[in-house]
């Protein structure tokens, strides 16, 4: 009853995203949390969060965090990033590449495979909707076989932060005044000896 309450209030149309919480990837949808794992047999065996390092075969792992999901249907359905969920919405079948209808998962555990044979940009939606006018959307971008692309900007401002360090300095060294070199003064001649100075043994 208290569950049901709860859904009652929330809105009957809410975003969500994907992000790193607590050392864990977690995918935030409505009032809800569903753990999110990622990874490419074929070519890795290391987790991904966002971004899928190369093509192939891609395998996604949601786990319920909250038992309400799992009287809730869950949609997953992956579009090209195409710039805005406007002009997806122009065309939705068309920019569609995967689609998986809605359904219940009793389990709590929803997997997801599919192959791109091609790098490109992406977005995952998962739909989650109850029975009660729910309809929680989570959206997150992502890549495939563009990691490096993806953090090729951090790299670039990065080695111009360097570089203009440098020019900094080298024109601070340049405009710094040279402090004056005093000459050395010639070393003093020694006075003569006087053999008769000396007392005779």
């Amino acid at each position: 009853m208290v569950a049901a309450a709860l859904l009652g209030v929330q809105p009957a149309s809410a975003h969500g995203r994907l992000g790193a919480a607590e050392g864990r990837c977690r995918l935030f949808i409505g009032p809800d949390i569903m753990n999110f794992t990622g990874y490419t047999p074929d070519a890795s065996k290391s987790e991904f969060c966002e971004d899928i390092p190369a093509t192939g075969r891609m395998i996604m792992v949601l786990d319920d965090e909250q038992p309400e999901l799992r009287d809730m249907k869950i949609e997953i359905r992956i579009v090209k990033d195409v710039g805005s969920e406007e002009k997806e919405n122009e065309n939705l079948d068309a920019v569609t590449v995967a689609y998986r209808e809605p359904r219940l998962y009793r389990t709590g555990t929803v997997n997801f495979e599919h192959d791109f044979p091609e790098p490109g940009y992406f977005v995952g939606i998962v739909t989650v909707i109850g029975d009660h006018g729910e309809r929680w959307v989570s959206r997150f971008p992502f890549s495939v076989g563009k990691t490096f692309m993806r953090t090729l900007p951090v790299y670039i401002l990065l080695t111009l932060g360097v570089f203009a360090l440098f020019v900094i300095y080298l024109r601070h060294r340049k405009l710094a005044p040279v402090a004056p070199v005093k000459p050395l003064a010639p070393p003093e001649d020694p006075e003569p000896h006087d053999p008769a100075a000396t007392p005779a043994e």
